[in-house]
């Protein structure tokens, strides 16, 4: 049955008392019959399953299958029932309803029946299903069951939407057809054609719940195949409204009724295939392995590692088979969601009972009962344009597309010579551009217009060069949308900028997208910035190379294709640069003003970089990104803002300038000396990097050391969720990796560190390190406490004097066994060492899985070859993790030698690849 629609026989059912008219008894050997009649066939439908068969066709077969199964038992219930003089009064059937009534039952879904009788209080039906259930409840069956009457039904079909759709899926299996004729004809009579708008709104609202409840787009990481949205479900709900409107059953007679093209159905057919496939594969998975299979119908990573395998999916040396895989998943899921989408629409429209006035607003188009169409749709063909100047009026208007006006141009740009023309089109070029960087909502769903367009196929048609990344999906858990969605969400994410509605969590970008003077190529640069994944290579320098000709056609001058090529080509560059590299150091800011040259160009850059990584998925912009983004943006600002030639001395003057500020706090303390001496010890870079305040904080933290032997305090970081810790105490060699230890058993990530040693005179180096750390899995704002940090200090206090080992640390957070972890893609291991980066440093980048204990790892391994870190930074993107390490060898100087370089990446990839064999244990 439908969702939520099912009833029992009076509480009975297996494991109950016995029946009172049991098969078993007259027939021995009924039980073993249809045990064997069962498996013989599942037998037959799983080795259809791993042939690689049409998943329509398996789930067709089943639900045939039962068929002889239960009308076998049936006829002997009935007949049983006759015999002992206890037979129904009237006439009976037994029905197939929910997914079993569509003919098209999942290997492990449930069987939903209903006894349709004339009589609903006849004791002999109710012996018949009794009789008829037992001998399935014994095969281990679940069956959604119920006894009722024609006039029943129909009663609760006109309050429960979901009875109403059992009956649109209703199929005799045996018994009295002209009883089943009578409810059908008594269910369009009394309950679709009185109630049709009431029925159609329901369906509506029904489905948009049930999306939301499902995760709200098809586009999720996990997606449910059967519920979710584009899933089987949806299908079903075209059916439905096919049905209620226009007594269509199926997507044939949809087409002969011109509810729907051929194309359309076509396209609908493939859709249902792919997720039939999926959907029997994900049920059989348990019976490959020799067990008794699964109801399970989210497609979750590991899911889909061995669906697309079985699928015929294979790593092609540009992408992974799972990668193809879900972009295939996502494209179909795509035409099942926009077809119910239309199907509810034109349903909708068409069941309007008075016409209504009409407003010409000239070039064919006109307003038509507060929506905005086509004069007639039959012009699109030869003035392509035209969809674009409806949409133009949309947005003039405020008004929303008409749906068959809609739909006239989602066919069009399914025409590939009808494209063509498009593209030709000046007219097209100009209004495209206008509605790219048209900054309002629009009065269309999500009031997203590019979303719009996209949905149409007019993006498509427009920039061909998008269909590549149309669907494709990144197999990992840090791109939690499609390529196309994203960059479509980062268009917005752009115009909400523009509009001012991030003043308050992103002031910075908002006020310098608000000055862009040429906000054009800043808007195609975002929306291309993707478009060279799927590729092989390296997408951005790919994806800059195919802007060039979308710029000309676009009809762009020469100066804005090559901004567009240049923003395209250095989309990662400024999140590379605040996330992986010190960006107190002078050298990097020379670097990132030689790359931008100008300060439009690093504003442009800035602005996309947020409204890119902003989008990437709903927590990738953290406070401490975009503190690092604004921090290197400020910087580089400067220098380009400086006199000429002298936009490298803007560091050192900061810094002097920085620290006079700090003295000022410092006037009247009691003990200003020693705030003075650690102001005077730190290097430039320090001070670069921290507020006036900060600075002025950490002194005094230092200074409140007083000989302890570890001292740990406590900031507030730059959000809520992530803290500040600072630790002092009498430097060391692999401090960092002692600490990171401690942090790591206390359950805290950390973010970002900063890593110093200041000399004294007369007594040990002291080390004076800064961490940002933040709760391992915390909910948003959840703190770091006081009472944690003085578990940290009493950690970090027996670590130092040696009462307790980093591993001893390490054990109070093990990893959990290898069955309680959750399935998630691979993350390869990268490490990269480069002595070009830095004239100070030599600079390694690990990429890889985060694991419990990482940090520590690698900063004892760096510790063990004799390495010293100046400043570290962690940057977490979903379960890969990228941890860069400034270092110099014992004699304070880069690492030249070829040889220990070989030796170190060895070092670190072994130390790496021991915590993945802890975690396999």
């Amino acid at each position: 049955m439908a969702e939520g629609a099912r009833s029992s026989l009076s509480g009975r059912g297996p494991g109950g008392p016995a029946p009172s008219l049991d098969l078993a008894t007259l027939a021995p050997g009924l039980g073993k019959t249809c045990e064997e009649y069962r498996a013989t066939y599942r037998g037959r439908l799983a080795e259809m399953v791993r042939r690689g068969e049409s998943g329509v066709r398996v789930a067709s077969m089943h639900a045939r299958i039962l068929d002889g199964l239960l009308s076998a038992l049936y006829c002997a219930s009935t007949a049983a029932a006759k015999t002992s003089g206890r037979g129904p009064r009237g006439r009976t059937a037994l029905l197939a309803v929910g997914g079993y009534g569509r003919g098209l039952l999942g290997l492990h879904s449930d069987l939903d029946v209903v006894l349709l009788c004339e009589d609903p209080g006849d004791p002999g039906a109710a012996l018949v299903a009794q009789a008829l259930l037992y001998p399935l409840w014994d095969l281990g069956l679940e069956i959604g069951h119920a006894v009722r009457g024609v006039d029943e039904t129909l009663a609760l079909a006109r309050d429960d939407l979901r009875t109403a759709t059992t009956l649109l899926d209703v199929r005799r299996v045996s018994g009295d057809a002209s009883l089943v004729d009578e409810l059908l004809r008594g269910a369009r009579r009394h309950v679709f054609e009185p109630a049709m708008s009431d029925i159609l709104q329901a369906l509506a609202t029904d489905t948009d719940a049930r999306h939301e409840r499902y995760g709200g787009s098809r586009f999720l990481l996990e997606p449910e195949v059967k519920n979710g949205c584009g899933g089987l479900r949806d299908l079903d709900v075209i059916l439905w409204t096919a049905n209620v409107r226009w007594a269509a059953r199926s997507l044939e007679e949809a087409v002969a009724q011109g509810v729907l093209l051929h194309r359309e159905a076509q396209e609908l057919d493939a859709a249902r295939e792919l997720l039939w496939r999926v959907r029997n594969l994900l049920h059989s998975r348990g019976e490959q392995n020799g067990g008794s299979g699964r109801r399970h119908d989210r497609l979750t990573f590991e899911d889909q590692e061995d669906v697309s395998v079985q699928m015929g999916f294979v790593d092609d040396g540009v992408s992974l088979g799972v990668e193809q895989f879900m972009q295939t998943y996502y494209r179909h899921a795509r035409v099942v969601e926009t077809g119910v989408e239309r199907m509810l629409s034109r349903a909708r429209h068409h069941d309007r009972k008075a016409p209504a006035p009409l407003e010409e607003l000239g070039g064919g188009v006109l307003v038509f009962d507060g929506h905005v169409t086509l004069r007639e749709s039959e012009a699109l063909d030869r003035d392509p344009a035209l969809a674009l100047r409806l949409y133009r009026q949309v947005v003039r208007r405020n008004l929303p597309p008409y749906a068959f006006a809609r739909d006239a141009i989602a066919r069009a740009a399914a025409d590939p010579a009808w494209c063509e023309r498009l593209r030709a089109s000046r007219e097209a070029a100009d209004l495209f551009l206008e509605l790219l960087t048209h900054v309002g909502d629009a009065p269309v769903r999500r009031g997203s217009m590019l979303a719009e367009l996209h949905e149409v196929g007019v993006l498509l048609a427009m920039i061909p060069e998008f269909e590549p990344v149309t669907g494709r999906v990144q197999h990992d858990v840090y791109h939690v949308y499609t390529v196309d969605v994203h960059s479509v969400a980062a268009v917005d994410r752009l115009r909400a900028l523009m509009r001012g509605d991030h003043a308050s969590d992103l002031p910075m970008p908002t006020r310098l997208a608000a000055d862009v003077p040429r906000p054009m190529t800043l808007f195609l640069g975002v929306l291309l910035h993707d478009i060279g994944k799927g590729r092989g290579g390296h997408h951005a320098t790919i994806g800059a190379q195919l802007s060039v000709p979308i710029g000309e056609r676009l009809g762009l001058t020469p100066g804005d294709v090559l901004h567009v090529r240049w923003l395209v080509e250095e989309h990662l560059s400024l999140y590379h640069w605040a996330l992986r590299r010190d960006i107190t150091d002078p050298d990097t800011i020379a670097e990132v003003v030689r790359r931008v040259g100008t300060l439009d160009r690093l504003r442009d850059l800035y602005v996309l970089t947020v409204a890119d990584l902003s989008t990437t998925n709903p927590n990738a912009m953290t406070s401490w990104k975009a503190r690092m983004l604004d921090d290197l943006y400020l910087a580089s600002a400067a220098w380009l803002e400086a006199p000429a030639g002298q936009g490298g001395e803007q560091g050192e003057k900061r810094a002097d300038a920085i620290r006079d500020q700090v003295r000022v706090g410092f006037v009247g303390d009691g003990r200003q000396a020693e705030l003075e001496s650690f102001l005077a010890s730190m290097p430039d870079r320090y001070v670069l990097a921290n507020p006036v305040d900060v600075i002025r904080a950490h002194a005094r933290v230092v200074r409140d050391r007083d000989g302890r032997t570890v001292h740990v305090a406590l900031r507030p970081g730059p959000s809520e969720e992530v803290a500040e810790l600072v630790v002092v105490t009498d430097d060391r060699p692999g401090l960092l990796a002692d600490v990171a230890a401690v942090l790591a058993s206390s359950r805290l990530d950390i973010t970002t560190a900063q890593i110093h040693t200041r000399p004294r005179a007369g007594s040990h180096d002291e080390a004076f390190d800064v961490f940002q750390v933040r709760r391992t899995g915390a909910a948003e704002g959840e703190p770091v406490d006081r009472e944690l940090v003085s578990r940290i200090q009493k950690d970090l206090e027996d670590l130092v004097t040696g009462r307790v080992s980093a591993k001893d640390l390490l054990a109070r957070r093990a990893a959990p066994p290898a069955w309680a972890r959750k399935h998630m893609p691979a993350v390869k291991t990268e490490i990269l060492i480069d002595d070009d980066v830095s004239p100070r440093f030599t600079v390694i980048d690990v990429f890889t899985r985060d694991r419990v204990g990482l940090l520590h790892a690698i900063a004892r391994t760096l510790h063990e070859q004799g390495l010293s870190i100046a400043l570290s930074k962690v940057t977490t993107e979903g379960e890969r993790v990228a941890d860069v390490f400034y270092v110099t060898d014992e004699r304070g100087a880069k690492l030249r030698d070829g040889a220990r370089v070989a030796a170190l990446r060895d070092a670190l990839r072994a130390a790496i690849d021991a915590l993945a064999e802890r975690d396999a244990r």
